[in-house]
């Protein structure tokens, strides 16, 4: 039996928007700078409040690891949105390693439109910023109905669209 090769249509890969620091050097100087100034508060307020040095790092360094990993979250995660022939893939990339998160054939979406409050569960983060501003992407999986939210651009919605309808 031969099988078939998947044919990529459309690909187009999400980054998030660098606000307020540019760079990813500046971005590293200042959690270095982080660190540093984590140290210096802890000796500074457990001299000041009497507390056990330890004490005090230990919640800096908690704020600082929450930090980082909210930096991770906004900035270091691109989303990879993958339309083939016959499925719509959606990668998580981070530096060179990716992560598939959705794979839903395209006989099983519904509806492609902008995101509005439903009853569908929502399936795994795979988008950038606010929910409402993103595009929704209906579909049914073992009898549930599912919404998978995209920051895809206006040409990535109208050929899944289109796709979603050739394959009914």
């Amino acid at each position: 039996m031969e099988q078939k090769t998947p044919h990529i249509v459309y690909t187009e890969r999400i980054s998030p928007k660098r606000r307020l620091i540019r760079s990813d050097g500046a971005l590293y100087v200042v959690l270095l700078l982080g660190a540093f100034l984590a140290i210096f508060l802890s000796r500074v307020l457990a001299q000041r409040f009497g507390v056990l040095q330890i004490f005090v790092q230990i919640g800096l360094y908690a704020v600082l690891l929450g930090t980082g990993y909210w930096i991770y979250r906004t900035r270091l995660v691109d989303y990879l949105y993958e339309l083939y022939d016959a499925e719509l893939r959606v990668l998580q990339v981070v530096g060179a390693k990716q992560k598939t998160l959705l794979s839903i054939p395209l006989r099983a979406v519904e509806e492609v439109a902008p995101y509005r409050k439903t009853d569908a569960r929502k399936a795994v983060r795979t988008f950038h910023g606010a929910r409402e501003s993103t595009v929704a992407v209906w579909y049914t999986e073992d009898g549930e109905r599912y919404v998978a939210c995209l920051n895809a651009s206006d040409t990535m919605k109208e050929k899944l669209s289109e796709a979603a309808h050739a394959a009914k």
